[in-house]
């Protein structure tokens, strides 16, 4: 049965941008890559993985070219009491509009890909 194995967010500098997606979606950067990171020895060509492989899981991967923002990767986020919007913005984030009705906002992450938080009392 077909189903969705991983996401994966294009960016500049993987290394650099998988912490605050790690942060922001609640999912560690495997151990592997933490340490090439630490080490400095995390190739341009390699990603990072967020998650582990035998569930749904992120690839931060780097990419040549970006297009345009708004046609990159769209994620919608959850948060919860023990993140929420400020731990967004101290993680990287910027806000870039509220919801009227305060359903989502819209931030960007360090690279500039939007996305959308969705409070823990909102609706999805």
């Amino acid at each position: 049965m077909p189903h969705l194995e991983a996401i994966t967010i294009h960016a500049r500098q993987p290394a650099e941008l998988a912490p605050f997606w790690s942060a922001a979606l609640g999912l560690p950067i495997d151990p592997a890559d933490v340490a090439a990171i630490a080490d400095g020895t995390l190739g341009d060509r390699e990603s990072v993985l967020l998650g582990q492989r035998d569930g749904l899981h992120v690839w931060v991967s780097p990419a040549d070219e970006l297009p345009e923002l708004g046609g990159r990767v769209h994620l919608d986020v959850r948060l919860d009491d023990d993140f929420g919007p400020q731990d967004l913005l101290d993680a990287g984030a910027t806000l870039v509009w509220d919801e009227p009705q305060g359903r989502w906002s819209v931030y960007t992450d360090p690279e500039d890909n939007r996305f959308c938080a969705v409070p823990a009392t909102g609706k999805p």
